[in-house]
């Protein structure tokens, strides 16, 4: 235990340390000091209690629990409580290595509330007979019925963490969690993130050892580990009491807690609130079997209430952000055009915290989300644009171009608005790629619901066409890079007999998309 005299170590010291033994009892009470002398007591109340809980020494323990009650006892509103929602799963050896490992972990929480939708008499019974736990009958219920019966069980302030079904807390997940949740007022959910597919599985106790091994090596602290998102990443979430209790829990109307989490985020970003993906609050998921059905339905529903696709419209771009270069300290002022929900806007406001971020776009549903977090526009970009001259840093189309009637006259019309030396970025799909072209020389060009031969685009390039459009509208190339995507051996081999017949290089055929960076001239 520090005294007073010592001065603090900085808390990039204290990652060091950390990312060295996370277990290390003296990190977490040292960063509580520093959000003590900050002001931000629950940060510190939070810290001191991880520390608490790491703590192996009597002496040290005690002068801990000082502290925590002297927040308590000072500062009652500043102490955040947590409620643990476990969904049952209908395995007994499964369930009992997903709650023993859970329970084991839950610092600082009282309450541990399992839905148990009565799969199994086996696990039903050795639920009931845990003293541990406060078992809620789940049995037919939707989420939204299921999980408000459980909040009511719940401590009347607590925060909410909804583990997902199959879900083990893993160590110091818990904690950066609840970290995150305070980093600021803004934030009103907090994402875990998990592993892949664990199917198969027949002895479930080794595979969260395992994972609590990688667990201590990488939950390690530091705000630097948090993105804001719009949607939930994985099925783990914890919400803060007061936003949940202001948009009244899960919509009733989604069969799946998939789905239902999903509308709760964009519920909370109609009150302002934002979800942060914890890339430091890692958890161990035995994947379930998904009622497939249930999540169609809910996928179309989803839709019909936010006129939003779930799988589109909702996800960054970190090959384009890879194209600002500038210090995260710059004060950029960037247009997204076509900005969707506002997802990449998102992650350069992360990078670029004093950047000015404004965007267009044309679809409602797209324009109702984004336009809760930035000053976005609703129209098309073909049409008088309301910007100052030589405002921006940066004009971003992110696959726009090529749904343009006039591209080349959009880049033009642009350059008004660049300042001096400003950059477009543009991602392009590439016609040439050899998935098109290989349907083409059997005689298909077939348009889809997306990629290269989506039915809404207007306009396809190769990469000279690119260089030529980009040339002509008064803009210098300054970085041309791609992306791609697998393709098969037959594919391969149809470019290498291509490369011998044209004088296309064998990566004009392998480039799924042109990433652009042009430079105003």
């Amino acid at each position: 235990m520090k005294t007073q005299a010592e001065p603090l170590k900085s808390m990039e010291k204290l990652y060091e340390e950390a990312a060295i033994n996370s277990r290390n009892y003296k990190i977490y009470e040292e960063m509580g000091d520093h959000y003590q002398e900050e002001g931000n007591v629950k940060r510190a109340y939070l810290c001191y209690v991880h520390s608490h809980f790491l703590c192996d020494q009597d002496k040290e323990a005690l002068l801990l629990s000082d502290k925590i009650e002297a927040i308590k006892k000072e500062a009652p509103e500043d102490v955040p409580l947590v409620t643990i929602i476990i969904p049952a799963v209908p395995v007994l050896a499964q369930m009992e290595a997903v709650l023993n490992a859970s329970l084991a972990l839950k610092e600082d929480c009282k309450t541990v509330i399992v839905l148990d939708m009565e799969e199994n008499q086996e696990v039903t019974n050795w639920l009931h007979g845990n003293p541990e736990l406060t078992v809620v009958s789940a049995k037919g219920l939707s989420p939204h019925d299921a999980y408000q019966k459980a909040v009511q069980k719940a401590g009347k302030h607590d925060d909410l963490l909804l583990l997902d079904r199959g879900s083990a807390l893993l160590s110091h997940a818990l904690f950066h969690l609840r970290m995150s949740l305070y980093k600021n007022e803004e934030i009103g959910a907090a994402n875990a993130v998990t592993n892949g597919p664990a199917q198969g599985l027949t002895e479930f106790v080794t595979p969260i050892k395992r994972a609590d091994g990688y667990a201590l090596e990488h939950n390690l602290p530091g705000d630097h580990h948090m993105t804001p998102s719009l949607i939930p990443t994985c099925g783990s979430l914890l919400v803060k009491r007061d936003c949940w209790d202001k948009v009244n829990g899960f919509d009733d109307s989604f069969l799946t807690l998939e789905v239902a989490q999903k509308d709760l985020s964009f519920q909370l970003l109609q009150t302002k609130k934002l979800t942060y993906v914890c890339h430091h609050g890692y958890v161990y998921t035995l994947i379930q079997p998904q009622n497939n059905s249930a999540r169609w339905f809910d996928y179309n529903h989803f839709y019909e209430k936010w006129n939003v696709r779930l799988n589109y419209s909702l996800f960054s771009r970190p090959d384009i952000i890879r194209l600002i270069t500038d210090p995260g300290e710059t004060p950029l002022k960037v247009l997204d055009v076509g900005c969707a929900c506002g997802a990449l806007l998102l992650s350069i406001k992360n990078k670029y915290p004093n950047a000015d971020l404004h965007g267009i776009e044309l679809d409602p549903g797209s324009w109702n989300i984004a336009s809760k977090l930035f000053p976005v526009t609703q129209g098309n970009v073909e049409e008088d644009l309301d910007y100052p001259l030589e405002s921006f840093d940066y004009i971003i189309f992110g696959d726009v171009l090529e749904h343009l009637h006039q591209p080349e006259a959009v880049l033009v019309n642009m350059k008004r608005y660049l300042k001096p030396g400003g950059m477009i970025l543009a991602s392009i799909p590439n016609i040439m790629h050899i998935s098109v072209l290989g349907d083409l020389l059997n005689g298909k060009f077939t348009y889809q619901d997306s990629g290269i031969l989506d039915r809404t685009h207007l306009r396809f390039f190769t990469k000279e066409e690119i260089e030529k459009m980009f040339s002509r509208a008064g803009y210098e190339i300054a970085d041309m890079g791609n992306t791609r995507v697998w393709i098969s051996d037959d594919q391969t081999k149809l470019i290498q007999t291509l490369c011998t017949i044209s004088t296309s290089r064998a990566d004009e055929f392998m480039a799924y998309q042109y990433l652009v960076k042009a430079k105003k001239l």
